[in-house]
C-alpha cells in the first residue's frame, strides 16, 4: 500500500466514529472486542486492495464530503485540476449566471464542487446510472446545493436543450489495453465508468459531435483526459471550431485536463 498509516489511520477512525485527525488525541482508547472485529475485518477488504473510500463509503473531493457506492467512480485528487481549472477560465464565459452541464455525474463531485466554488451558478449532471444519481442527489443535499443541482438520467446530451455556459466531463476513456492491465483498486470502479472504446476516445467523439447544439457563445468545455490523450483531445476539439486555451497537468505532471473555448 501506498499510505499504509493515513490507511489505517482512517479506518479505525471510522469504526471508532471519530474524526481521522483526532485518532491523535484518543491514544489511550480501549478498543471493544467489537471494534477490534470490526478494524480486523475492514483491514482484510483493504489487503486485498479495495479502496479505503469504498470501505467507509466515503471520500473527500474540494474540500466536501462525497458518498461513494458501486454505483460510481471513486473521486480521485486528479480529477480536483478539472475544477481549479474551470474556475481559473470562467471569465472567458461573459455571464454572471452560469449554467453548467457535467456530463457522467457520478458522485456529482465536479459539479457540486464548482457549484460550490460559483455561488451565482446553477447546473445539471447527466448519467446514465440511476444508482449514481441517488448517490449525486444525495450528496447535493449532504453539502447544501440541492437548490442550485438537478440530476437526470440520460445518455450524454440526447434529450437536452441549451444554452449552457460552461461543460464539464470526466468521460470513460480507458482503452481495451488499459482496461486489462488496469491496478487492482480501479477494479472496484464500475467498467461503464471507465471503458471509453478500443482506443479510449469513443466518448469524447461523440460528445464533441453534439456539443454545438447545446453549449452557449462564447462557452467553454473542460474534458478530463487519460495517460496521452491530451493532444488527441485538442485536435478533436479545434476540428470542431473550439480554440483550446490550457492543457493543465496534474499533481504528477501529466496533461489531465483540456480546457476550450468557443
Amino acid at each position: 500500500m501506498d499510505n499504509p498509516r493515513l490507511d489505517a489511520r482512517v479506518l479505525i477512525a471510522h469504526v471508532i466514529e471519530a474524526d481521522t485527525a483526532h485518532t491523535f488525541l484518543r491514544s489511550d482508547m480501549v478498543l471493544t472486542q467489537e471494534q477490534d472485529q470490526k478494524i480486523g475485518l475492514l483491514v482484510r477488504r483493504r489487503l486485498v486492495h479495495e479502496p479505503v473510500a469504498r470501505i467507509v463509503g466515503q471520500r473527500e473531493f474540494w474540500g466536501m464530503p462525497f458518498d461513494v457506492t458501486t454505483d460510481t467512480l471513486d473521486p480521485r485528487a486528479d480529477t480536483e485540476v478539472l475544477v481549479s481549472a474551470i474556475i481559473d477560465h470562467r471569465h472567458r464565459i461573459g455571464s454572471a449566471r452560469p449554467r453548467i452541464l457535467d456530463l457522467g455525474t457520478g458522485t456529482g463531485c465536479i459539479l457540486l464542487a464548482l457549484l460550490q466554488a460559483m455561488p451565482e451558478a446553477t447546473g445539471i449532471g447527466i448519467d446514465l446510472s440511476v444508482g449514481a444519481l441517488t448517490v449525486a442527489k444525495r450528496n447535493a443535499a449532504t453539502n447544501g446545493l440541492s437548490d442550485r443541482a438537478n440530476f437526470s438520467c440520460m445518455s450524454w446530451m440526447e434529450a437536452l436543450q441549451g444554452p449552457f455556459n460552461i461543460m464539464v466531463a470526466n468521460p470513460p476513456y480507458l482503452s481495451a489495453a488499459d482496461m486489462s492491465q488496469r491496478s487492482p483498486e480501479v477494479r472496484y470502479d464500475p467498467e461503464r465508468a471507465l471503458f471509453g472504446g478500443d482506443d479510449g476516445l469513443s466518448c469524447y467523439r461523440t460528445i464533441i459531435d453534439d456539443v454545438l447544439r447545446v453549449i452557449a457563445r462564447p462557452g467553454l468545455l473542460a474534458f478530463e483526459t487519460g495517460l496521452g490523450q491530451a493532444r488527441q483531445v485538442s485536435g478533436m476539439l479545434e476540428s470542431a471550431g473550439f480554440r483550446v486555451v490550457e492543457i493543465r497537468p496534474d499533481l504528477a505532471a501529466i496533461p489531465r485536463c483540456v480546457v476550450a473555448q468557443i
